[in-house]
């Protein structure tokens, strides 16, 4: 059986701390009823805004995706609900209590027609003024009879109250990437996801797998809620979405692309050959701000060892509305190769990156996203700073770990925002350190049962209640939130979210949704 609901405690993390900056809106919470509807015994979830403290109030175990087990679900904060995304589908799961998580399947079929190879990251849009989910599946048509196999994208944007789909489009990516590459077998999936968060358009790259006989190299695959349409542009990288405009990396060979813009509705380069003489471009995964954010190296001879020759590493600002490009160069040195930066927006101001794979020194850096340019950075060389592993980002405030322990950062300054000693648990009638109190004003007591516990043990929870037997995927299965929680990986005013992976479980678990409750 899997893991069952902790009654007697529920894990509380506080992150509080003066910002530093303007902040006033922590001071004084406002009052404000999320997109996940509650019962009238359980009141409303508090906003915060930016929040810093957090309480866990439910949590649900993912089961492994059947023949993909090293697959991890990727999770988001949509207002008050927590979703999951996974080859199966999505769950969703709200901070306020009283309420089933929910289940959408990313296919219905039962006789292995239809497999999935990859799922997005579900991610927070604006839909006619609407809060709703969107994400995108990787699909393998199998075909039959005179039909012949095809590869598909699936593109879905559901309500984050109950998971039912709001908009759909299924874009067919066959006629880029060639008969032979559908024929391969091999599974493909994505390369980078671009999310324009104001309309709900997404695209992201799609890569071949097999590369015999694949007509593109990385395609891009854009789709739009309103048309339920989408196109496919051929040699493309999507970086970022904006304005209605694609702002991508162009060429077929991934140390020779260059930056082009273009129209998201019918596909087409309106420009094209910007940043030409790069030694590589690789998007840096920013959703959600106003600039779109890449990193590019050139080769620079008679630096390095032995004179060599060497790269020298900087990130691009791309404002998608002009082509304006604000450059920016890395402090790194002594680059031999293309390094992944991965960049954090965080809806507002500001936009923080971070060096990931190939740099030869870690280095984060803060950017003003309303002119491009740089606010603050540093490396590990630097006196007397730590670089933190970034976990996301969010109004002003930076989510990050430092020896596996929480912290706060100042989007805006990169300074620290002082935190107390975290709690590991809230027994019954005890506040949390900072003065705060959980915004229900409850905590469970012994021999309690958590607000989830609404949830049947089966596993099969979709939100009419029905059972969804004979389906692919099974369904979220009550588990323990954390009592020492992790920094969130996605946040809203409300609350936060991160996969907690179940390395111990000898069950076919891949993880557990942790669903956190802002408090402060």
């Amino acid at each position: 059986m899997l893991h069952q609901v902790f009654a007697a405690t529920a894990a509380v993390a506080l992150l509080a701390g003066c910002s530093g900056g303007d902040d006033k809106s922590t001071d004084t919470p406002k009052d404000g009823a999320g997109e996940t509807s509650s019962t009238p015994t359980v009141p409303a979830p508090t906003a915060y805004d930016p929040p810093k403290a957090f309480q866990g109030v439910a949590a649900s175990s993912l089961a492994e995706e059947k023949g993909r087990s090293s697959f991890e679900p990727q999770v988001a904060m949509v207002g008050t609900t927590a979703v999951a995304n996974s080859l199966s589908g999505a769950v969703g799961q709200s901070v306020a209590g009283g309420e089933k998580p929910w289940q959408t399947l990313s296919t219905e079929t039962t006789d292995g027609s239809v497999v999935n190879n990859d799922a997005t990251q579900p991610t927070a849009v604006q839909l006619d003024g609407k809060s709703a989910v969107a994400v995108a599946y990787y699909q393998r048509i199998k075909g039959g009879g005179t039909a012949k196999p095809s590869v598909q994208v699936l593109f879905r944007w559901l309500d984050p109250a109950d998971g039912k789909p709001i908009s759909e489009a299924i874009v067919d990516a066959t006629p880029l990437l060639g008969d032979d590459e559908v024929n391969s077998g091999l599974p493909g999936g994505f390369t980078d996801l671009a999310v324009d968060t104001a309309t709900g358009q997404v695209a992201v790259g799609v890569a071949p797998t097999s590369l015999i006989g694949a007509k593109s190299g990385v395609i891009t695959v854009i789709a739009d809620p309103n048309t339920k349409k989408g196109v496919t542009i051929p040699f493309m990288k999507p970086a970022g979405l904006g304005k209605g405009v694609l702002v991508g990396a162009q060429g077929k060979e991934n140390t020779r692309r260059s930056l082009a813009l273009v129209d998201a509705t019918t596909g087409k380069v309106t420009k094209s050959g910007l940043l030409p003489g790069l030694e590589g471009l690789n998007p840096t995964g920013s959703n959600g701000g106003k600039y779109v954010y890449l990193y590019g190296q050139k080769y620079t001879k008679g630096i390095g060892d032995y004179g060599l020759g060497d790269y020298v590493g900087s990130i691009y600002a791309v404002d998608p509305a002009t082509g304006t490009v604000v450059q920016t160069k890395s402090a790194v040195k002594e680059t031999k190769y293309l390094v992944d930066y991965t960049c954090w927006a965080d809806g507002q101001k500001t936009v923080v990156c971070t060096a990931g794979q190939g740099a030869s020194e870690e280095e984060i850096l803060g950017f003003d996203d309303t002119t491009g340019k740089k606010l603050w950075g540093y490396t590990e060389k630097s006196p007397g700073r730590v670089v933190p592993t970034v976990t996301t980002a969010f109004h002003g405030m930076v989510y990050a770990t430092v020896q596996r322990k929480p912290v706060l950062v100042n989007g805006l300054t990169g300074q620290d925002v002082p935190a107390p000693t975290p709690t590991s648990s809230a027994t019954p009638g005890a506040t949390p350190t900072d003065g705060t109190t959980p915004s229900d004003g409850t905590t469970p007591s012994d021999g309690s049962t958590s607000s989830d516990s609404v949830t049947p043990t089966d596993g099969t929870t979709p939100s009419d209640g029905s059972s969804p037997s004979g389906t692919p995927g099974v369904g979220p299965v009550p588990a323990a939130p954390d009592l020492e929680l992790l920094s969130p990986t996605s946040v809203s005013e409300y609350g936060g979210t991160y996969l907690r992976e179940d390395e111990m479980s000898t069950e076919d678990v891949i993880g557990s949704l942790q669903v956190l409750k802002a408090i402060g």
